[in-house]
């Protein structure tokens, strides 16, 4: 989704899910920006934001610290999501598979006229030995 015209405050007041990781001591969210019932994580290795002040809003979950194996893995998801909806070359690949997917797919038994006419033959040739043979 696209955030054009957005700020981060806008963004984060829109957000019930806000994950921190501003790699400096000096940057703190603030907590105003941060609605009732919404879960904040922090992956920097310093506060990002006044814990004391966000839990003072209501059904604000905290999570202060994780570890290395979380943020190779939400690194690894990031990725995943700009391969999987903002790479360039996603486009082109997805336009390829379209297209190769129209010309594998099978077309109907009875979409040849050669296939129609042999089937039509062959019943009208059933029905008659079914009709002689009584």
């Amino acid at each position: 989704h696209k955030c054009e015209g957005e700020t981060p405050e806008t963004c984060v007041r829109k957000s019930s899910i806000v994950v921190t990781g501003v790699p400096t001591k000096s940057y703190r969210l603030p907590s105003a920006w941060i609605q009732e019932n919404t879960t904040v994580v922090n992956v920097a290795s310093f506060k990002n934001v006044d814990e004391s002040e966000i839990l003072q809003i209501p059904g604000v979950t905290y999570v202060p610290m994780v570890g290395k194996v979380t943020v190779a893995m939400l690194e690894r998801n990031l990725m995943r999501l700009f391969y999987n909806f903002h790479h360039p070359d996603r486009q082109y690949e997805d336009r390829y598979k379209a297209a190769l997917e129209e010309v594998q797919k099978p077309a109907p038994w009875y979409g040849n006229p050669v296939q129609v006419y042999t089937a039509f033959a062959a019943t009208a040739i059933l029905a008659m030995m079914l009709t002689r043979s009584k």
